[in-house]
């Protein structure tokens, strides 16, 4: 059992008892005390470690987040999870269910992006281009020209919306022959990430270590990385 203080008051009480039930990693619970208003984020990241090694503990927190996280991204980032563990579990009609229930509930954007992406590799290009269409909602609001405008990274939701786009036989609409175009110029996405001149990357080089929570994220945003890649919602 868990032992922490009681919930502050940012957590809701119920999913604060759902905690006190489970062996949670000591990172987390050092991370709940020191940033009890970042709860949800800890508790989710909780969920994918807790996984590879009791998935009735993943399970039980997955379904607390659900029910009773404060921010709506969050109780459906949850919501996603569980549908990967019941997949997992091959008990696909009752995770087609709770998908559905995901779908029809307001998709935020993290939550889609993940989505657009799963449901794309499984070949379910109509669910796919709905993600997709709502990660690409302010781009698809501006005028198509301005997708020019766009480095490689940010272009990804609009070339995975053109893919489904063809995919499902529709015509290219203004905003796909743009985002081809723009495509067909653009430098590799690793120059985005690591803002290195096309070509020079080691090809020996590994990934750095992930930053602390409250430290300035690897991305080069300027955000700390809590608010940036470390967020489960930017994943």
């Amino acid at each position: 059992m868990t032992d922490i203080s009681p919930a502050p008051t940012a957590v809701p009480q119920p999913l604060w008892d759902a905690i006190r039930d489970l062996d949670l990693p000591k990172r987390h619970l050092k991370d709940l005390t020191a940033f009890p208003d970042e709860a949800g984020e800890i508790l989710l990241e909780a969920v994918d470690v807790l996984r590879e090694r009791d998935e009735h503990a993943a399970r039980t927190l997955a379904e607390a987040l659900r029910e009773h996280a404060p921010k709506s991204g969050h109780r459906q980032f949850a919501t996603n999870q569980i549908v990967t563990m019941l997949r997992a579990e091959g008990r696909t009609a009752e995770a087609d269910a709770l998908l559905k229930e995901l779908m029809d509930s307001g998709l935020e954007r993290g939550v889609a992006v993940l989505l657009a992406e799963d449901l794309a590799s499984r070949g379910d290009f109509e669910k796919a281009l709905h993600c997709y269409n709502v990660v690409c909602r302010g781009m698809l609001a501006q005028p198509p020209e301005t997708v020019a405008e766009l480095n490689r990274l940010g272009l990804l939701p609009l070339l995975g919306r053109a893919r489904m786009r063809e995919a499902l036989g529709m015509a290219p609409d203004a905003h796909d022959l743009a985002t081809r175009s723009t495509d067909a110029y653009l430098p590799p996405l690793e120059d985005d990430l690591r803002g290195a001149p096309s070509g020079h990357l080691p090809t020996d080089e590994r990934p750095a270590p992930s930053p602390g929570r409250n430290e300035p994220c690897s991305c080069g945003s300027g955000r700390k990385f809590k608010k940036c890649c470390g967020s489960p919602l930017a994943r």
